[in-house]
């Protein structure tokens, strides 16, 4: 027979109240008084609980977050005008066209140029 601890927060947190609120009924009765420390348990799973809502709430926030600084690059996967990913393509562009033969210039503007050839395309082999 197996008596299983759960490993999720809120399950956890769950049982802890359970339990508290089993040894709180039972008073001078209870068999967890003989646990050194055993009052600490109330604040320590209020104090769970309440990091564990403040987790929840600001996973949230950082999802949104995600998705709005997202939207504002850009990284749909389509070239979409108004983004930041728009106006940088925009911007290399430009500047490709003026420092054609000096593209290294680009460098200037932040930009990484990769002077390195291109890897070889790989061929297909004719049956």
């Amino acid at each position: 027979m197996r008596v299983n601890i759960p490993t999720k927060a809120d399950d956890h947190i769950t049982l802890a109240k359970a339990i508290l609120a089993k040894h709180t009924a039972l008073a001078a009765a209870s068999p967890l008084n003989g646990i050194t420390g055993i009052a600490n348990l109330g604040s320590q799973t209020t104090a769970a609980d309440t990091y564990n809502q403040s987790a929840k709430s600001l996973n949230k926030q950082a999802e949104l977050a995600t998705q709005n600084r997202d939207l504002a690059l850009g990284q749909s996967g389509q070239l979409t005008p108004g983004t930041v990913r728009f106006f940088v393509t925009s911007a290399r562009d430009i500047l490709l066209g003026l420092n054609k033969g000096n593209e290294k210039k680009l460098g200037d503007w932040g930009f990484v140029v990769d002077d390195s050839p291109a890897p070889a395309k790989a061929k297909t082999p004719t049956p």
